[in-house]
This record gives structure tokens, C-alpha cells and sequence, in this order.
């Protein structure tokens, strides 16, 4: 090594206070999703002291998007190793054993970056393809000296529009590697050039900007998990009208628009539903995995690039799962959250864990970090303190965080008795208070005249509903007579009065009972009802005395002439008969 390397290597391991080099880094960047995803193979050489700790330090605007970072032995990728936020995007990995001077250790870093892809152009027509740009490093970001390095970028497609050449460059197909030229070797500390790539995605962009996920624990062997999300399609806009038509008929009608998803749910999961604001979507599909339940989730339209949906989802597990006891001590362990479709990005995730009431000294351990909120109370059915809530904030969420959490807490078993001696005690006092009612005497002193005014008012009702029904007699007796006059049928009169008479004869009859039981109460209304009925039978002998004359019109027995006089009186009779019958019934209390 030249005097100046030698210098170089000795500044930036007194500035980054590190003894390490990069002997060899290996890099593949993968761009086939909207998110972006790096795996570095880096091979550490140790130029001083023993050492058991190395940095990581990222661009920062790499830094401001990165989801998730996970570092392993290049021999064993099973195990994480330990990572030690010092500042934004500088990470301290402990290894597993310190490395001597002149040793060597061979790591992988996983990172994944999400809202680094961007659609150019910003906005496509239905029948356009979707085009994006991608701004990178050539080089590999680190705070040592890199030797040797190579970088190989998975695009999805060999539509690549414009690429960035620095160094050696070679594209094959859907695949540019750089690297093996004097660009890429003995590469200095932070160093930076900047690769530009614009090319050809179609894969769904799809990102919840937020999520609330509700879990809540039963003792009486259930947890219930309900998933509340607002989903966006964050790819290039769509701009013109939407064809129903060419969607259904043009197979690359849309194609960056999203048809459906695969959520997985565990393989216990039962009772799944799936809806949105308006109600269940029919159109989702559930299967049954050996490992995981399967839901097909397609939205009520397809979502085009800026078109959003709001959906929740929610399912029933078992608890003895899920659920682990030992004494008076439980432990809830499952996934903080479940996968909601391929290549997921969730950039607000609240997760609350309702526990039962009476739960005490409560703890988590989470894979990850997270921001806990205050604990609140949830009250429902049978509560009276309130059911403890957890709750937890998690930006920038990926499928890598599929992990399981654990929550623990003291719960007194003899506590469960609680609902149940409740709902007892609830139908007891019930129970008792209508017996109590029902054998108490409420009244302060025995009303003899609100008795018979009570007994009054129900006799006159029932006479009311009476007459109601002779008054449509009445109507009916005068509609066949009309009928008669012009039908000249004298069978279909008979067979009708018989009818009429039969009902009439009904109603006077029950009327005339019920007008027996007045005469102890009220001789006034007694003596009302009394000539209400011979007004009554008076009416009825005129209704017969007009169908005489209108058969006597019909046999001729009589001049149209003479019916017309005859009928006039007849009905100016039946009419003040009628309204002095109403005057009677709608006044028996005045």
C-alpha cells in the first residue's frame, strides 16, 4: 500500500475510531418491488487490535427511509447479530467473538428501504406501462476503507429506459453489475456517485398509510383480532377516464392497477370477515393452508395509481395457542402483526392489546423497538374497572417485522368467577324487584269514582268501536240498493242483505250487553245508549223501506217519479238519523 493510502486508512480509523477494511464487498441491489432491498456481503479485515465491535453507517437518505436492518455471520445467517443505534443511520454490530489483528470476519447486512422508488413520469393513462427512478450509490457507503467491491442491480423487466455508467458497466437482460474496474477499488471512507436508473415497474405500489390492529384476550378461551387499514396505491397517478370495458377486454389494460392481494393469516384462524364502509365484500376468497389461512382480498374496484381504499378484517384464534400459564402468571405470545399482502409497506401501524380485566404488572418484550403509548381502559359487557389496553406505535413497517412479541401479566384465576357471579346477581335483583312490585299495593286510597269513570270510559270504547262497524253497514246496505237499481238482480240484493243483517245482528247484539252493565254505573249514559239504539231500529227500518221501494220500481209497481220522492225522504230521514247517532257516541262523557 502507497504512502497515501496508508495515511487515508490511518485518518479515517482514528476519525471513525476503527481498525477495520474492507477487504471485499459484494452487493446486490434488488428493484423488482417498490421497495428496495440490499444485500451486502461485506468481508472484514482487522488492521489493529483485537476487536469485537464494527460500524455501519448509512447515507442519509438512505437512513430517512430505512425499515428495517438485520446483520449475520456470513456462516451462520439463522442468528442476528446485536445492532447499537449510536445516530441516524450509524449502527454498532457486535460480533460473536472479538477478532484478533490480522483476522478476518465475514458478515451479511440486510436493509430494506421503502418510498425510494418514484414514477416518472408522475402520471400514466390506463393504457400506459409504469416508469420509475431509482437514485443509488455506485459505491458502497462505508465509514472504512473498501479494497475491492462489486454491485449487481435485479431490475424487474429489461425495459430499462436510462442507466447511470460508472466504471466497468454490464447489462444483461433484467440485470446491470458494475464493478472490476479501477473505479471500484481501494474506494476511500463515505464516499458517494451517484447511480441513476429509469426503468420499467409494474408491480402493485401499494402502501397502508395507516393501520390499527386490535387484539383482545379472553380467558374463556378466545382472542379476537380485528385489522383496521387505509390502503393507497402510490404509483404513477392515473389521469383520463376509466374503461370498465378495456380493463375487462385489453389484458395490459391497467397494468400497474391492483386486482387483489393475499393477506395469510394463522393456520387457527376462524371466522373471518372481511368488509368496508358499505358492508361484507362478497368477492373475497378464503383458503384453508396447512400452515395458514389464505384471504383473497380484492377491493370493490381496481386501485389505480392515487386511488385509496379503507377495509378492516378481523378473525378469531384460540387461545391455548396463543396463550401461556404458569400459576397466576400468563403469557401472550404472537405476531405483532400479520402479512397483509406481498412486499407490504405500512407507514403508521398502532397495535392496542385489550386485556381481561383485573390483569396486573404487566410487561413486553418486543423484538424490535417500538413506541409504547399510555395504558387506557377499555369498558364492555360485564366491566366494572375497565379492561387494560397496550398500546404500541410502529412507523415504517415491512414484512420483515412479521415477529412475535411477548406479553406478560398476573391475572387471579379465582377472578373469573366475576362475569358470571354478575350476570347471577343481575337476574336475582331482577327476579326479586318484579316479585316486590307484584305483591305491593301502591295506591294511597280505594277511588270509587275512578273506578266507575275507568269502567265508564272502557264500556263507551267498546261502544265506540261497536258503532264503527254497524256505520259500515249502513254504507254497504246503501251500495246495494244502488247496486239493485242497476242491476235489476234481486238474488244478489237478497244474498247481500243477508250478509249485512248477519254482521249488523252481530254487533247490535253485543252492543245491547255491554249497554246492560250501565245502568249501576251512570243512568244518564244509560239512558244515552238507551235511545241511541231505537234511533238506531229506526234507521234500519227506513233502509228497509228504501230497498221495498226500489223493488217496487223494478216490478213496475211504482213510477220513477214517485221512487225519486219517496227515496228523498227516505235518505234526508237516514241522514239526521245518522248524525244523531255520531252526536250520541261522540259525546257520552260531556
Amino acid at each position: 500500500m502507497n504512502w497515501f493510502g496508508l495515511a487515508t486508512l490511518v485518518l479515517s480509523g482514528i476519525v471513525c475510531d476503527a481498525v477495520w477494511v474492507n477487504s471485499d464487498v459484494t452487493r446486490v441491489i434488488d428493484l423488482k418491488s417498490h421497495i428496495v432491498k440490499i444485500s451486502t456481503k461485506v468481508k472484514l479485515r482487522n488492521g489493529g487490535p483485537s476487536a469485537g465491535e464494527f460500524e455501519i453507517q448509512l447515507q442519509p437518505s438512505v437512513a430517512a427511509n430505512l425499515a428495517y436492518i438485520s446483520v449475520t455471520m456470513a456462516d451462520d445467517k439463522t442468528k442476528e447479530l446485536k445492532l447499537s443505534k449510536k445516530g441516524n443511520g450509524k449502527f454498532t454490530v457486535t460480533l460473536p467473538k472479538p477478532v484478533s489483528t490480522g483476522g478476518t470476519a465475514e458478515v451479511n447486512i440486510e436493509e430494506q428501504i421503502t418510498h425510494s422508488v418514484r414514477p416518472f413520469p408522475e402520471a400514466i393513462t390506463q393504457s400506459q406501462k409504469q416508469l420509475v427512478v431509482y437514485a443509488g450509490n455506485h459505491l458502497y457507503y462505508s465509514p472504512y476503507v473498501t479494497e475491492t467491491q462489486t454491485t449487481t442491480v435485479e431490475l424487474p423487466s429489461s425495459a430499462v429506459e436510462n442507466h447511470s455508467k460508472y466504471g466497468k458497466t454490464d447489462l444483461q437482460d433484467s440485470t446491470i453489475k458494475y464493478g472490476g474496474s479501477d473505479e471500484y477499488t481501494n474506494v476511500q471512507p463515505l464516499s458517494h456517485e451517484t447511480l441513476d436508473l429509469h426503468y420499467e415497474n409494474n408491480s402493485p405500489f401499494l402502501v397502508v398509510s395507516k393501520m390499527t390492529r386490535v387484539i383482545e384476550v379472553s380467558h374463556w378461551g378466545n382472542i379476537a383480532v380485528e385489522e383496521t387499514l387505509d390502503l393507497l396505491h402510490t404509483g404513477a397517478k392515473f389521469k383520463g377516464s376509466f374503461s370498465r370495458y378495456d380493463y375487462q377486454r385489453i389484458p395490459n389494460s391497467g397494468i400497474a392497477a391492483v386486482k387483489s392481494f393475499k393477506t395469510i393469516l394463522p393456520a387457527s384462524a376462524s371466522d373471518v370477515y372481511y368488509r368496508d364502509e358499505i358492508g361484507n365484500i362478497s368477492t373475497s376468497n378464503l383458503l384453508n393452508q396447512d400452515d395458514s389461512v389464505e384471504v383473497e382480498i380484492r377491493p370493490r374496484f381496481p386501485l389505480f395509481g392515487g386511488w385509496k381504499t379503507h377495509y378492516y378484517i378481523g378473525y378469531n384464534l384460540p387461545s391455548y395457542t396463543y396463550l401461556y400459564k404458569t400459576g397466576d402468571l400468563l403469557a401472550l405470545r404472537m405476531r405483532f402483526l400479520d402479512h397483509v399482502y406481498d412486499d407490504m409497506v405500512i407507514d403508521d401501524l398502532t397495535v392496542k392489546v385489550i386485556l381481561p380485566e383485573n390483569s396486573k404488572k404487566i410487561s413486553v418484550n418486543m423484538p424490535y423497538e417500538t413506541k409504547r403509548d399510555a395504558d387506557a381502559l377499555h369498558f364492555t359487557y360485564l366491566d366494572t374497572i375497565g379492561r387494560p389496553v397496550i398500546t404500541f406505535q410502529k412507523k415504517n413497517v415491512v414484512e420483515s417485522h412479521i415477529q412475535d412479541f411477548t406479553l406478560s401479566y398476573n391475572f387471579n384465576t379465582l377472578m373469573l368467577l366475576q362475569e358470571p357471579l354478575l350476570v347471577v346477581g343481575a337476574f336475582f335483583l331482577l327476579f326479586f324487584t318484579v316479585i316486590l312490585i307484584a305483591r305491593l299495593d301502591f295506591s294511597i286510597t280505594h277511588d270509587k269514582v275512578s273506578e266507575s269513570k275507568q269502567k265508564l270510559q272502557s264500556v263507551i270504547e267498546q261502544i265506540q268501536e261497536l258503532q264503527v262497524k254497524r256505520s259500515a253497514c249502513y254504507e254497504k246496505y246503501e251500495r246495494a240498493v244502488r247496486a239493485y237499481k242497476s242491476s235489476k238482480d234481486i238474488g244478489a240484493l237478497s244474498t247481500t242483505k243477508k250478509s249485512i243483517e248477519k254482521a249488523y245482528k252481530e254487533c247490535t247484539g253485543a252492543m245491547s250487553a255491554i249497554i246492560a252493565k250501565t245502568s249501576g254505573e251512570s243512568t244518564e249514559i244509560h239512558e244515552k245508549l238507551t235511545g241511541m239504539m231505537k234511533m238506531d231500529q229506526t234507521l234500519i227500518e227506513k233502509y228497509q223501506q228504501l230497498s221495498s221501494a226500489a223493488e217496487r220500481l223494478i216490478n213496475k209497481k211504482m213510477t220513477k217519479d214517485q221512487f225519486i220522492s219517496q227515496e228523498s225522504k227516505i235518505l234526508e230521514s237516514v241522514e239526521k238519523l245518522k248524525d244523531d247517532i255520531d252526536r250520541v257516541t261522540d259525546h257520552l262523557l260531556l
